[in-house]
């Protein structure tokens, strides 16, 4: 019988072959990522081959639709749960439904569901369902994949510990501008391949191994690999540590330099926020002329960076970024822990694009759903991983009115909009990670952000809303418009606005208190 993969060019048999009566998951950030795996799966299966698909929470012909016509198995049956309250429990039930069915022996199945659904399982309860499938498979000759879809990071670990009992885990992501697959272990007919990372490309809807991967390492001089040319500012006023290290006052004198460099250390100062651009540039130049050896490394000396300027020096080239008030013996021994490495970013062809892709839309504030839903189409669409967003669905307590809540929220950074829709209040933040969510809400709101919404729910990707209530949605009234726009308008307006005018007083000198 010939041998089931996912297909993926020029991965190795060992890294994508299916065995006979395995349970292998397979975790994506986005859905449609997810739709691709599934439809270059299934395309690969041949004639005499009978197949499976469930979707929950989509149509499985959207999957389907694209397939060549003389492309995949000789029995394919399709299943949906379209009701989102129905898919837990179709979820735990997937077995039992599937003997309902009478699937074929040696069938090959194909579960697609989003993280948001089976995240809260415990591992128990993980370990019970898969432990059910597994007998069910076994008696049968079938084969599972299970494409999970959506950023759930306690449930990869919780499947992480069940590699007894699973077949195969791996994760595709997006990343850096590039498309990054995570082989955590995989058994098949050939043997137990674990802890392997392979970057992929996406041709003609299909993932393949990048060029890079494909071609052999190229041949680098590595006879400046202990050499250090370094602007002086970054040491705070100490000497050069031996005569390997080479100190410039001016970063041009050093850029210059390290132009002819193939593996030393080019140490630079950032010192304004207003240079990132520009050092980007100059660094993607020098990336793409010197090659992966050579280690960049940008020190900032004044707080000036922000989470979307570090990615953009890192995919232009920067193998690290020193924060600011990081002392100088923490630094060399940052420096020290380079040495060696090679950048493992994908190198971008057109500089302007990836900015165009990390630079925020020109709206801010409180927007219409339709603009607001167009517009993280727009932003989710030209994403391609460099930076991570949060968009977020939040709950106003009972007790405040629309006008009450939103004139507690003040929304400066252009790419943060937000949009009321059915009771809810929906935010976007752009270039804002996870870990950083709580301060930034607490930036925005003017009393505490838990005194004004009693439920905070996070959605991985715009695919997460129900996009026709956004577009059938009326336009807000004029009036909740101008509470909004109190926080972003000019402020001497918002105030006189708000009916609040400064006046000059005088008060009273007493005597101190003895």
């Amino acid at each position: 019988m010939s041998q089931v993969t996912l297909a993926i060019r020029h991965l190795q048999d060992e890294q994508i072959c299916l065995r006979e009566a395995g349970l292998y998951w397979v975790a994506l950030d986005q859905p449609a990522d997810a739709n691709l795996i599934a439809r270059q799966f299934l395309s690969a299966l041949q004639q005499t081959h009978a197949a499976t698909l469930t979707c929950c929470g989509q149509d499985p012909a959207t999957v389907v639709d694209s397939m060549a016509s003389d492309a995949g198995p000789g029995a394919l049956r399709m299943f949906s749960v379209p009701d989102d309250a129905a898919i837990r429990a179709a979820f735990n039930a997937f077995a039992s439904d599937l003997s309902r069915i009478n699937i074929r022996q040696g069938s090959y199945l194909v579960l697609m569901l989003a993280a948001s659904h089976v995240e809260n399982l415990s591992g128990g309860q993980l370990r019970h369902w898969i432990e059910g499938m597994r007998q069910w498979l076994n008696e049968r000759a079938c084969t599972l994949l299970v494409l999970c879809h959506g950023q759930a990071p306690a449930l990869h670990e919780r499947l992480l510990a069940l590699n007894e009992d699973i077949s195969g885990l791996a994760q595709l992501y997006r990343r850096d501008g590039g498309i990054c697959y995570q082989l955590n272990f995989w058994h098949s007919e050939m043997g137990v391949c674990a802890a392997q990372a392979f970057d992929l490309v996406l041709e003609n809807e299909v993932f393949g191994l990048s060029v890079t991967q494909l071609s052999s390492p190229p041949q680098t001089r590595t006879d400046d690999q202990r050499i250090y040319l370094t602007q002086r500012s970054v040491l705070e006023g100490a000497p050069p540590l031996s005569e390997q290290w080479r100190l410039f006052e001016h970063r041009d004198d050093l850029l210059d330099q390290a132009t002819r460099a193939r593996a030393a250390s080019v140490i630079m100062a950032l010192e304004s926020n207003q240079e990132v651009e520009l050092l980007a540039r100059r660094l993607h130049a020098l990336r793409e002329r010197c090659g992966v050896a050579l280690k960049i490394i940008v020190r900032e000396m004044e707080p000036c960076l922000r989470y979307r300027d570090e990615r953009l020096l890192l995919a232009c080239g920067a193998n690290l970024i020193v924060p600011f008030k990081t002392p100088l013996a923490h630094f060399l021994s940052l420096v020290d822990s380079v040495q060696g490495q090679t950048w493992r970013h994908r190198q971008v062809a057109n500089v302007e694009m990836l900015f165009d892709r990390l630079r925020p839309p020109a709206q801010r504030g409180l927007l219409a759903p339709l603009a607001f839903i167009t517009t993280l189409d727009q932003i989710y669409g030209s994403a391609s991983g460099e930076v991570t967003h949060q968009l977020l669905r939040l709950r106003p307590r009972g007790d405040l009115d629309i006008d009450q809540y939103l004139n507690q929220i003040t929304l400066r950074r252009f790419g943060d909009i937000a949009c009321v829709l059915d009771g809810y209040f929906y935010l976007f933040l752009f270039a804002c990670r996870a870990d950083g969510l709580e301060p930034a809400l607490g930036n925005i709101c003017r009393l505490p952000w838990r005194d004004i919404f009693s439920v905070i729910t996070p959605l991985s990707t715009v695919d997460d809303l129900t996009r026709q209530a956004f577009l059938d949605a009326p336009h807000l009234s004029e009036a909740h418009r101008m509470a909004s726009e109190q926080v972003t308008d000019n402020l001497v307006q918002a105030i006189a606005r708000a009916g609040y005018i400064p006046q000059r007083i005088s008060l009273p000198l007493s005597e101190p208190c003895p």
